[in-house]
C-alpha cells in the first residue's frame, strides 16, 4: 500500500514538472498564448491607430476639399445677332422647327445644324421641357440657334382668356429662360389659330411660316426634302417640326441642308432674318409673319 502511494506521488511530482517546464518555454510550446502587453506598449499601440486613421480621414479630406466643382456644359446668355451688315447681299432664309425639345429628333437635327454650321429657331413646347430634353434646347442654344415659344400645352389658344394665354406664355418663357439665359422674341400659336385676345395679351411677334404638312406622316422624306430645296424662297420662315417621333424631318433636313447650301442659301436665326431685311416685326399689330416683310407675306 505505501509503495502504491509513493508511485502516484512519484507521478504527480512528475506531471507538475512537466507543466512547469512547459510554462516557462514561452513561444517554444505552439499551443502557449502570447504574453499580454503592459500599460505602455498598449498605449504605444492605440497612439499609432489613432494617428492612422487620422492621417486617412484627413487625406479624404484634402481628396474632396481639391475635386473641381461641376461646370455647366452650356453656357447661358444672350446669342448675338447678325446685323443687316453683316448679313448684306446674302441670300437669307429661317428654317424653323415647332413641338420640341426633345433627345431624340431635336438632337439629330442639330448634329446637322453644327456638321454645317448653320443656325436655325426652335418654337419650344414649355410641357415638353424638362432637365433631359432642356439640354437638347441648350445644345441648340449654343450653335447660335434662337429658343422661341410654341405655347406651354399646345392647346387652342384662341379659345382661352386673357389670363390663361397670360399663364401660357410666362410659364414657357420661365423655363426657356431658365435654362438658357434668354428669353423668347417670337411667338408661334398652336395650330396658327388666332384672335385679338390673344394679340392684346401676348407682347411679342407672332411667326407663323411656310410647310409641307411635314407632321403627317403620310408625307415621305422625298417630298419633303423637294419643299425645302425647290418650294423656299429667298426671306422666308420655314416651318418644320423637331416632335419626338417625327425622324422623316431629321433625315430630310439632313439630305437637304447641303443642297440648299449649294443653292446659295444664308441659314439664320428668325431675329437675323428681320435685321437683314431691314424689318422691324411688331408686337402691336395682328400681324403673323411668314416672310420678313412688312405685312409678314411675300
Amino acid at each position: 500500500m505505501m509503495r502504491k502511494y509513493r508511485i502516484c506521488l512519484a507521478a504527480v511530482i512528475t506531471a507538475a514538472a512537466l507543466f512547469t517546464a512547459g510554462c516557462g518555454g514561452g513561444a517554444a510550446s505552439a499551443g502557449t498564448a502570447p504574453p499580454m502587453p503592459t500599460e505602455t506598449e498598449s498605449a504605444a499601440a492605440a497612439t499609432v491607430t489613432e494617428t492612422e486613421t487620422t492621417t486617412r480621414e484627413s487625406e479624404a479630406v484634402t481628396e474632396e476639399d481639391t475635386t473641381p466643382a461641376e461646370t455647366e456644359e452650356y453656357p447661358k446668355g444672350e446669342n448675338s445677332v447678325r446685323t443687316a451688315e453683316e448679313l448684306a447681299g446674302k441670300k437669307v432664309i429661317a428654317l424653323t422647327f415647332d413641338d420640341g425639345p426633345n433627345t431624340g429628333v431635336t438632337n439629330e437635327i442639330l448634329d446637322v445644324i453644327e456638321e454645317y454650321g448653320i443656325k436655325a429657331s426652335f418654337f419650344v413646347i414649355g410641357q415638353n421641357i424638362d432637365p433631359e430634353s432642356a439640354k437638347a434646347m441648350q445644345r441648340a442654344h449654343s450653335l447660335g440657334c434662337e429658343i422661341n415659344s410654341h405655347s406651354f400645352t399646345h392647346s387652342y389658344m384662341d379659345q382661352m382668356s386673357a389670363e390663361d394665354i397670360a399663364d401660357e406664355m410666362e410659364r414657357t418663357s420661365e423655363l426657356i429662360y431658365e435654362y438658357v439665359g434668354e428669353y423668347p422674341k417670337f411667338f408661334r400659336p398652336p395650330y396658327i389659330a388666332v384672335n385679338t385676345t390673344m394679340y392684346d395679351t401676348i407682347d411679342l411677334p407672332f411667326i407663323a411660316g411656310i410647310g409641307c404638312n411635314d407632321w403627317e406622316d403620310r408625307v415621305s422624306v422625298e417630298k419633303r426634302v423637294r419643299f425645302l430645296t425647290e418650294k423656299c424662297p429667298e426671306g422666308c420662315i420655314i416651318l418644320m417640326h423637331d416632335a419626338k417621333d417625327n425622324e422623316k424631318t431629321a433625315e430630310a433636313v439632313r439630305q437637304a441642308v447641303p443642297m440648299m447650301l449649294e443653292q446659295g442659301f444664308e441659314f439664320v436665326t428668325v431675329s437675323e432674318l428681320f435685321a437683314a431685311k431691314g424689318i422691324t416685326p411688331a408686337a402691336d399689330k395682328e400681324i403673323t409673319y411668314s416672310y420678313a416683310t412688312e405685312n409678314g407675306w411675300s
